[in-house]
């Protein structure tokens, strides 16, 4: 579970985040006896930007306010300047040492407006190379956390309509998406499925396996990936034309599937990189496929280097929309599971806002190994706010997750008893979100 700070358990302030340049009121309440404020002073709040000089000679303004207490609260109004962090301390009075250093956070309207989701979107079960069932899996990433994900199979979209066929009877703020990591014959490249309708694997398959990667594929969708491949004239090189083909193809049906399609983990070592730099480069340049998956698990080595190819293609101008994902196998005691992950700020919790997020590269992908600090990676406005969000505000609202992921996993086991002790929890981490942000959006 995300480590939430010692002050989240001592205070509660509201709303922590706020609209930028707009006089909003914030409410500091304590949550326990021995942070109770003394209903016989005065107190003087002090609110500093992040961003301030306060280290020339001439110091910039700080905003000052004294207040009582209103039922047992301290209470202020202050408009935030600008995109950024404001250190808030509370003075007693006669004293010159802090009660209490909190923080809010403001940003502009457009960012406000949207919704931080926290999900991955590549993950695996035992209907393919993992090792728990798509309904524990499930069960688990919610008692992480998570808002969203789909299950990614390999070569199968059945495992992810399995799990929300177990859950849609029973109303959740936790929403499973459709989804498979699709694999065209003879082709390395892989490209994961994410929200479609209908499966693409089973256009081009000869049938659901373990192994998708052994099939030889159907031998008319195969003809016709060589018909076209035979028109590329031009391609770099490194970049094979029945690959090529394929994978156009199949972000073609992903699209016609109402799904997006992620480009993945291409600097894995299978022996050597699964996909070769030519192809790399060819794809993320020209933006075949809707987001890159920066974070793709596995191992530092090849986050890495695809950051670094990221980075190089960014500062030449390429549009790229970036997720972070675990590409887990299992999430007891496993390796990958919640260590890649990705913040999406999106409309809502449904499938066409995440998609309509990431596009518009309204997404940041994060990485987080034990024992380090976690890495964000999107442009800085959103790195920023982002960092914020993660030790603010999913650590709480992780709280309440977990209690309905424990509940999960209950249904899953059979347990009569539990959709119903499930169902009394729906809604309370959307409260969360409107009570930190001060707003009325579900």
């Amino acid at each position: 579970m995300l480590k939430m700070k010692r002050e989240s358990y001592y205070y509660d302030v509201s709303p922590r985040v706020v609209c930028k340049d707009q006089q909003t009121t914030v409410t500091i309440r304590p949550l326990d006896f021995h942070t109770t404020f003394d209903e016989t002073k005065m107190y003087t709040i002090r609110v500093i930007p992040v961003t301030s000089d306060i280290y020339t000679k001439t110091k910039p303004p700080v905003f000052l306010t004294t207040c009582q207490l209103k039922d047992g609260a301290i209470v202020f109004s202050h408009a935030f300047t600008g995109e950024q962090e404001h250190s808030v301390r509370v003075f007693c009075e006669g004293s010159d040492v802090p009660v209490l250093k909190t923080v809010v956070y403001s940003v502009a309207e457009d960012l406000y407006d949207l919704v931080p989701l926290l999900g991955d979107f590549h993950v695996h079960t035992c209907f393919s190379d993992g090792i728990e069932s798509p309904e524990f899996v499930a069960a688990m990433y919610r008692q992480a956390g998570y808002d969203f994900i789909p299950i990614t199979d390999h070569g199968r979209m059945d495992s992810s309509l399995r799990a929300i066929k177990r859950f849609e009877q029973i109303p959740m703020d936790f929403k499973l998406y459709p989804g498979e990591e699709v694999h065209p014959p003879m082709d390395h490249v892989h490209i994961v499925h994410f929200g479609g309708n209908t499966s693409v694997n089973e256009q081009c398959l000869t049938g659901i396996t373990k192994n998708p990667w052994e099939d030889p594929g159907k031998p008319e969708w195969v003809a016709a990936r060589e018909q076209e491949a035979a028109s590329f004239t031009d391609l770099p090189q490194g970049v094979d034309p029945y690959v090529h083909a394929c994978c156009l193809h199949v972000i073609d049906e992903i699209h016609k599937a109402g799904g997006m399609a992620i480009f993945c983990h291409p600097f894995w070592l299978a022996d050597v990189h699964n996909v070769t730099d030519a192809f790399t480069r060819f794809y993320l340049q020209n933006g075949f496929a809707d987001a890159f998956e920066l974070i793709g698990g596995q191992s530092n080595h090849e986050n890495m280097l695809q950051v670094a190819l990221y980075q190089d293609l960014r500062a030449n101008g390429a549009s790229i929309s970036v997720v972070g994902n675990s590409d887990s196998h299992g999430t007891v005691d496993r390796v990958y599971f919640d260590q890649m992950k990705t913040i999406v700020f999106a409309r809502e919790n449904s499938k066409d806002a995440i998609i309509e997020a990431v596009k518009a590269q309204n997404s940041v992908a994060i990485e987080e190994y034990d024992g380090q600090e976690p890495r964000y990676y999107a442009p800085f406005r959103l790195v920023r706010y982002a960092q914020f969000l993660y030790e603010w505000y999913f650590p709480v609202r992780a709280e309440l997750c977990f209690e309905e992921g424990r509940l999960m996993r209950c249904v899953a086991a059979g347990d009569e008893g539990a959709a119903e002790a499930l169902s009394h929890l729906f809604g309370r981490t959307n409260a969360f979100y409107r009570h930190f942000f001060g707003n009325g959006k579900e």
